[in-house]
């Protein structure tokens, strides 16, 4: 049966796919502060990190070419990256080479349409070219592989020398991870089930694959960078407490799983196995992103039924990655700064490294600078969250995202709970004045101000260095 691993799962929903419930309150892990971006669409299982923003699959779930690619800025911006597919499925996005991949499990002969409504392509993996950048590109004519070589392709993922690997969930027996080499498919790992999630290990070049069973129960199971099983096999024995269609490798180095309909995101101890809840409250979770340089989780979802959680990037925030200010022990938890490297007092980036945003050697430094209020920071531990009421926000010079974000946290207040809210970010120019180039400068200022009466004041210069 073509695409069986989607239609097996939509037979096991039964009315619950399509039944109409109260959303869960989402629990995010202790140390996270949750957040969303809500989007126009629905979103379609691809979510990957990108320069400055997240690549992020939507549309109508397995309707010949209605699906598309978009990149969201933190702003809420969208910029079309490529059109055309029929049932997005994954998406990984290799930043060495700047290139977005992408599968659709759906090709013309799943919807039996001819002429000019037929599919135009699918059944295949998508290589995207100067993904930061590209726009309204086709999916025609941007496949890796022919189409209709891989029916039925499911997750993708990119190993550290750049090699594709797509995940087949055949079933039966049959399904396998294909290794992409020359446009051309071949078995890297065969004999698995309805196989799915796909994650890398960057400390050893391990490959995780998620399968599910006929019987609906998952499996983790580990290989070497030749496709060798890794013991103990599996990684994580056949169970119902955790799904298997989305895989991402944390920055604490633990295991991400999603997949479970109703139930918990799991976070997996890569040593031994053992596992904890790591996200409670999502519907059906699928598609997760970790991004390289703030630790920011960010992970799709479905209720199935169009409401706001289907079409939202849903956001945990790491505590331990924020940048507090400089003022009293008393008020520094009531605002701290996301996506800034602090050198002293001063966030200082080289152009082109992990903490630039844009991912490019372009003679600035794009600072991803966003705002959490109201943290629960046990390393403040002499400050107590409370209602905020006033905060103002000056970049100097004037930045046109600074003043959007700023505009959005006064629309918010007041903020009596752990809020986060992300800019476009500050872009700092290295400076050149006859033939001398020295490190460009800004600086952003916060102060925010409770109803008990105390204040936080927090600014911090924003510093671009020259690559070398």
């Amino acid at each position: 049966m073509r695409h069986s691993f989607a239609i097996r799962f939509a037979t096991a929903l039964g009315g619950l796919a399509v039944a109409s419930a109260a959303p869960a309150a989402v629990t995010p892990p202790a140390g996270y502060i949750y957040s969303t971006q809500l989007l126009s669409n629905l979103t379609q299982s691809c979510i990957a990190a990108g320069p400055g923003g997240t690549f992020v699959g939507i549309g109508p779930g397995f309707t010949a070419n209605a699906n598309a690619i978009v990149f969201a800025k933190e702003s809420g911006d969208l910029r079309l990256v490529a059109m055309g597919f029929n049932s997005i499925s994954g998406c990984a996005y290799d930043a060495a080479a700047d290139k977005l991949y992408v599968t659709d499990n759906a090709d013309n002969g799943d919807f039996g349409l001819t002429g000019p409504f037929a599919a135009q392509s699918g059944d295949t993996v998508f290589a995207i070219p100067s993904a930061s950048t590209a726009s309204g590109l086709s999916a025609p004519g941007l496949e890796l592989a022919p189409r209709d070589s891989i029916p039925f392709a499911a997750s993708v993922a990119v190993d550290a020398s750049g090699n594709v690997f797509v995940s087949s969930s055949a079933g039966g027996g049959s399904g396998a991870v294909l290794k992409i080499a020359s446009g051309s498919p071949s078995t890297f790992v065969s004999g698995l089930d309805y196989a799915s999630g796909l994650a890398f290990t960057p400390s050893n070049g391990n490959l995780f694959v998620g399968q599910s069973h006929a019987n609906f129960s998952n499996e983790i199971d580990q290989y070497s960078s030749a496709g060798a099983p890794v013991p103990p096999a599996p990684f994580a024995a056949p169970s119902y407490a955790f799904g298997s269609y989305g895989l991402a490798l944390n920055s604490d180095g633990r295991l991400l799983v999603s997949g479970s309909y109703g139930g918990d995101v799991v976070s997996f101890n890569t040593s031994d196995g053992s596992s904890v809840p790591f996200v409670s409250g999502l519907t059906d979770a699928g598609g997760m992103t970790v991004d390289a340089f703030t630790d920011r989780v960010q992970i799709l979802s479905s209720t199935f039924t169009g409401a706001d959680e289907d079409k939202s990037l849903h956001r945990f925030t790491p505590i331990d990655r924020l940048a507090p200010g400089s003022g009293s022990p008393k008020s520094e938890c009531l605002q701290e700064f996301y996506g800034l490297q602090l050198v002293g007092k001063d966030a200082v980036c080289v152009d082109g490294a992990p903490c630039d945003a844009d991912g490019k050697k372009n003679g600035s430094c794009l600072f991803p600078v966003g705002f959490c209020f109201d943290v629960s920071d046990p390393n403040q531990s002499a400050c107590t969250p409370g209602n905020i009421t006033e905060v103002s926000i000056v970049a100097k010079p004037v930045s046109a995202a600074i003043a959007r974000t700023a505009a959005a946290v006064a629309a918010a207040l007041p903020i009596s709970a752990s809020t986060c809210l992300f800019s476009d970010g500050v872009t700092v120019p290295v400076q050149v004045a006859g033939g001398v180039t020295k490190p460009g400068k800004a600086q952003v200022k916060v102060q925010s101000a409770t109803d008990d009466g105390r204040k936080d004041t927090d600014v911090v210069k924003l510093i671009c260095q020259r690559a070398p």
